[in-house]
């Protein structure tokens, strides 16, 4: 049941998780590394280990405008929207999305490394 479930998410994520996977591996051809090793370290420390287009808040921003379905998606999923701002440390809305959009990107990369396991 899990990897059917897997396959669903997969492709109701597929472009998403296609340009997730792009920039992961422009990351690794700049700065050195192996995919699988480079996605357990970014699901382990996301704060730390950061991806190539994805760095500053303007590029998440973009992001979550190409994904915001998809974003909103996977949030509802992990019940983000149930933390308050407060519990986050974010003050307004536009640190709020960002904040969201970067615990997606978690999500999202978690998928990715199932991918590779399965």
């Amino acid at each position: 049941m899990k990897k059917f479930t897997l396959i669903l998410e997969q492709n109701e994520y597929s472009d998403v998780l296609d340009d997730i996977k792009n920039m992961i591996e422009s990351t690794i051809d700049k700065s050195g590394g192996e995919y699988k090793q480079f996605l357990e370290s970014f699901v382990k420390n996301p704060e730390d280990v950061k991806i190539e287009g994805l760095i500053n808040d303007d590029d998440v921003f973009d992001f979550y405008q190409k994904y915001r379905n998809q974003v909103d998606k996977i949030l509802n999923d992990v019940k983000f929207f149930q933390t308050s701002p407060d519990e986050l440390n974010v003050i307004g809305l536009y640190d709020y999305m960002i904040s969201g959009t970067n615990r997606s990107l978690e999500e999202f990369v978690k998928l990715l490394l199932e991918e590779g396991a399965s």
